[in-house]
């Protein structure tokens, strides 16, 4: 087919949110005053023609991968997988579209309203007022130099006060292009995971080893025979969600509300919503509550379903979370009704249980920043009630290793189902296997750095083949 009747389909396609992303990844290449005369998706492509950038479309290729419009790059006779393959091997120095501009893209896909609202208002830039999106906001810095491939600061700041998760993101961006390693969109090869204890009766295949550091190999493309025998992931909906979302805790429990936590449950609900999971959130459970719904859940017919994810945000204790009227339950409790024993129409399927909670100890925090636990440091129940039932196809992804605390933003949610939620979205777009996008959230989580605590989250499974959660 001609290259202008393709390129004219895939401008069909393009709303005029998308035009103004292509347009600003592209602002690299195209004159300012020719920019402004770009409206749509085939004025775009015209400008990257008289600047000889069309000679193959491999820039389109790569504009659509970076905006995530997949479905187009069968337009172009690729896919997103060959898509990202080849954007991998010719790494930042072939592409065409500079990971700076791929960087701020991203970031901007990520910043609320709210926020966006709040960066307008500090600022304090007159021209800012009229800007409708993020990206215009960058526009405008650019413009009056406040931000550049070399200029982050006041990027920077304005994101640590508004958006922090974001600010670190710029932050590694920064490290690694000053070690040379300026590859954002690329995933990596090789990774280093701090080691997690173990203990020799586990019956689970920890992410990391014990004694020293672990290397996890991140390989996109080739996938092992093993890596080949997926888990079936065909029905609509997957499967059910489980969100159970404790803010309020009794008084007598002596236990602090859970500010931020709703932040987590609209995150994780939109996340499997997406991941076409049928989600059912919970409010506010007791401990008798909590396990007459997993038990209710347990007892379902689940045999036109593929999965079942769990998430439980909670304050917790070594081995146990708490219901709301202060008393603990043993995790091990809320796994069990899903047992194939127990749960028939489950055998054979994964289950994946995602608990945000404490496991032990509390350190003295700032402000911002609370404690998903009372602080006790005699748990009630020994290393080894963590280990997920003595049976198949279970993952269970701690937000922190035992005799550990994890830590909530009261207004951005926890650390852990953050990165959890991103990671998801990021890898599940480029097929990437559930472990591998634990192992990430491992590593980003645990590289974080903050002037009170560190945070290293575990996940254990007994999953016996590849578990992919398509988008499609």
């Amino acid at each position: 087919m001609d290259i202008n009747i393709l390129l004219h389909n895939i401008s069909e396609e393009l709303d005029s949110n998308e035009i103004d992303a292509l347009k600003f990844l592209c602002k690299d290449h195209i004159q300012r005053k020719k920019m402004e005369g770009v409206h749509d998706g085939r004025d775009l492509f015209l400008r990257l023609e008289e600047q000889g950038l069309l000679e193959d479309v491999s820039i389109v290729g790569e504009l659509l991968y970076t905006i995530k419009r997949y479905d187009l790059l069968k337009v172009l006779g690729t896919s997103q997988k060959i898509t990202q393959d080849t954007l991998r091997m010719q790494g930042d120095s072939g592409c065409l579209i500079s990971s700076y501009r791929k960087l701020l893209y991203e970031v901007s896909e990520d910043v609320s309203e709210d926020n966006l609202e709040a960066i307008k208002f500090l600022l304090k830039i007159p021209q800012v007022k009229s800007c409708k999106s993020f990206l215009d906001v960058l526009i405008e810095m650019e413009k009056q130099e406040l931000l550049g491939d070399n200029n982050f600061k006041d990027l920077e700041s304005l994101l640590e006060n508004c958006q922090p998760e974001l600010c670190f993101r710029v932050k590694e961006y920064v490290a690694g292009r000053d070690v040379g390693n300026t590859s954002m969109t690329s995933v990596p090869e090789t990774m280093i995971v701090p080691s997690v204890q173990e203990s020799p009766s586990s019956t689970m295949s920890p992410v990391s080893s014990e004694g020293g550091m672990s290397l996890f190999a991140d390989t996109g493309p080739g996938r092992t025979d093993l890596e080949k025998d997926c888990y079936n992931m065909t029905h609509r909906p997957r499967g059910y969600c489980l969100i159970i979302n404790n803010y309020k805790f009794a008084k007598a429990s002596q236990l602090g509300n859970r500010n931020g936590t709703d932040k987590d449950a609209d995150n994780l609900s939109s996340v499997f919503s997406w991941l076409h999971f049928e989600v059912q959130k919970y409010q506010d459970l007791t401990a008798t509550e909590i396990l007459n719904t997993v038990n209710r859940f347990g007892t379902s017919d689940h045999s036109s379903k593929d999965a079942f994810v769990c998430c439980i945000l909670s304050h917790g204790e070594k081995g146990s979370v708490f219901g709301t009227d202060g008393q603990p339950i043993l995790i091990q409790k809320i796994t069990q009704p899903f047992k194939g024993s127990n749960c028939p129409s489950l055998a054979g399927k994964p289950k994946m249980f995602f608990i945000q909670a404490c496991q032990g100890k509390s350190k003295q925090m700032g402000t911002y920043i609370q404690a998903d636990g009372d602080g006790g440091d005699d748990g009630i129940c020994s290393r080894d009630t963590l280990q997920i039932p003595d049976d198949s196809d279970f993952l269970l992804g701690m937000a922190t290793v035992a005799d550990f605390q994890s830590f909530r933003h009261v207004r951005f949610g926890s650390i852990y189902i953050q990165e959890l939620c991103k990671q998801l979205k990021e890898g599940c777009r480029r097929e990437k296997t559930i472990l591998e996008i634990l192992t990430i959230v491992n590593r980003e989580v645990g590289l974080r750095s903050y002037p009170d605590f560190k945070q290293m989250p575990e996940p254990r499974y007994t999953l016996t083949k590849t578990l992919v959660l398509p988008v499609d």
